[in-house]
């Protein structure tokens, strides 16, 4: 499956009502700059962070082109419908929002047709991050064409599930998501890395994380987004290999072929075309 336009490798986390962090984190070009709105604000400061977020966004630089979204809280709470009546409103410049805790595809449908009735054209993303949401991930999903991707939320997830916070205990969840955006054409998004002392093993996560198939991470500092970009980024040599497959299945005329003694079917061809259109993406966009 090809990959969605923009390119989404890297997604950092900023407090809503740390305003001054936000061009920072714009900064550490990562592909997306989630604006947060829950778990990063205390309830008592959750209207004052929504109108400061509001506020500063119409002057906010953004040099390196990065998709902007506003996390807010739960649809289901009325901190996330106050959040959404405040976007609705205001009509912030932002690519779009990133729902939380979101249960099934009614709470995308909800959204998706408030969203219609005030003229937006704001994306939607949903982090699944709990049960019911993790049964219902491929209808969340295709529960609507603003759909951009999907983040897998381990914390609360971990805590509903009584595990760890670990990889091994959470692989299955995280396959769940993974297919679940794979059968809908979108992005899947990694969650956080929480060792922010210890480089080596987010490095082990990310590359972990791409090997079941996300196609991009979460990060909570920017110094863990370099790492990111670099990891889902082709390497020249990757690149060179994705064409050399695309271009020997091309003079077979869709035939079987061999490339260095090794059969290239469908399959194959698939994934170096994916490299191939990722590599473009990042190219046109750098």
């Amino acid at each position: 499956m090809m990959p969605t336009t923009p390119v989404r490798r890297s997604l950092l986390f900023v407090p809503g009502n740390r305003p001054e962090r936000f061009a920072k984190a714009l900064a550490a070009r990562p592909d997306i700059v989630v604006i947060d709105l829950e778990d990063a604000v205390a309830p008592s400061e959750k209207s004052a962070a929504r109108a400061g977020v509001l506020a500063a966004l119409p002057d906010l630089p953004n040099p390196h082109g990065a998709e902007i979204f506003i996390r807010l809280n739960a649809p289901r709470t009325r901190a996330g419908l106050d959040d959404l009546a405040a976007v609705l409103d205001h009509h912030p410049p932002v690519a779009g929002i990133l729902l939380p805790k979101v249960e099934g595809p009614g709470d995308i449908a909800l959204v998706d047709a408030l969203l219609d009735e005030s003229g937006s054209k704001l994306s939607v993303a949903a982090v699944i991050e709990t049960i019911g949401g993790l049964d219902a991930a491929h209808a969340i999903a295709t529960a609507s064409p603003r759909m951009a991707f999907l983040m897998f939320g381990g914390a609360d997830l971990a805590a509903e599930l009584r595990v760890r916070i670990e990889w091994d205990s959470l692989v299955h969840a995280r396959a769940d998501v993974i297919r679940a955006a794979a059968r809908a054409s979108l992005d899947a998004l990694d969650m956080p890395c929480l060792e922010l002392d210890d480089p080596a093993a987010h490095d082990r996560e990310i590359a972990a994380a791409g090997r079941l198939g996300f196609t991009g991470k979460a990060a909570i500092h920017p110094k863990q987004v370099d790492a990111i970009n670099r990891h889902f980024t082709p390497t020249a040599d990757e690149i060179a290999r994705a064409r050399r497959i695309a271009d020997a299945y091309d003079r077979s005329e869709g035939g079987v072929t061999l490339l260095d003694g090794k059969l290239i079917e469908r399959p194959i061809l698939l994934g170096a075309r994916r490299v191939l259109a990722v590599a473009a993406l990042i190219e046109t966009t750098a």
